[in-house]
């Protein structure tokens, strides 16, 4: 019985730092116009591997850009004219997972390509 407590206060202990770093997410929304970006700053304090969520229409492109000092480089992370978007009724949801980043602040910018001003939203969760 004693090793039974003993036990469990670390698995207790794990589970509440798992669900703080679980609970980490931003919900941005906004309109993009075309030749004016959007963009939400996160700044992290450790390693952090990111997973993104963008949603708009399928009229147009819209491109999802991640910049900072060590941002990967090399253009557009997602491109809704060659990235495998999923959607239907005039929507396109993009998902993407990203690789631990070191800490530092990071810019996510939505740019309009072409198509007509449209609204954009962006869950980034850590």
């Amino acid at each position: 019985m004693r090793k039974l407590a003993v036990l469990s206060v670390p698995v207790v202990a794990l589970v509440a730092v798992t669900t703080a770093l679980a609970a980490a997410s931003i919900t941005y929304n906004d309109s993009v116009s075309v030749g004016k970006p959007a963009s939400v700053t996160v700044k992290t304090y450790g390693p952090t591997a990111f997973k993104v969520l963008l949603h708009v229409r399928t009229q147009g492109r819209t491109q999802l850009f991640l910049t900072g000092k060590t941002a990967p480089k090399g253009g557009a992370l997602i491109d809704t004219k060659t990235y495998a978007c999923e959607g239907a009724a005039g929507s396109y949801y993009c998902k993407g997972s990203y690789e631990a980043l070191r800490a530092g602040t990071y810019t996510w910018r939505i740019v309009r390509v072409s198509g007509p001003k449209e609204s954009a939203t962006l869950t980034v969760r850590w």
